[in-house]
């Protein structure tokens, strides 16, 4: 998808014009090998990792305090996940080893769609917020090409 979205700003001498997604995977391969899927993956992991981290802190943040607002009788889904929630009694082991563990147990008794609670809020509020990080980004990069 990058290197579809990217050829539309090189001469038109250089664009690879990719027709889909599956073109675009088996060129790569063809022309450049396997291992030009993964070129740049180290720096998305890396920033996936920090935006992540990002994530997860501001979120455990922003629970406390609305518990400490609402009380604990307002923990429910609008301030928690599955993991982050369970209870676990002194001496007793926790209901998830892991987020593997989470998954297949909440897939065994809830069904497949379970995994896909609070989907739409989420797609809701990453939506914008990527598309105005890299509309940003986009005006930065214009604005600092001359220096």
């Amino acid at each position: 998808m990058v290197r579809m979205q990217a050829d539309g700003r090189l001469p038109p001498a250089e664009r690879r014009n990719y027709r889909s997604v599956i073109d675009a995977i088996g060129r790569m391969v063809r022309q450049e090998g396997v291992g030009s899927l993964w070129r740049g993956s180290s720096l998305t992991v890396n920033r996936a990792m920090i935006v992540t981290a990002s994530q997860l802190a501001t979120y455990d943040q922003a629970k406390e305090a609305i518990l400490r607002q609402r009380g604990a009788g307002a923990d429910g889904l609008g301030t928690h996940t599955r993991v982050m929630n369970m209870k676990v009694d002194k001496g007793a082991s926790a209901p998830y080893a892991g987020a593997v563990d989470c998954a297949l147990k909440t897939v065994r008794a809830e069904g497949p769609m379970a995994l896909y609670k609070g989907f739409v809020p989420t797609v809701s509020r990453q939506g914008p917020f990527t598309v105005v990080l890299f509309v940003t980004l986009e005006q930065v990069r214009k604005l600092l090409k001359d220096f």
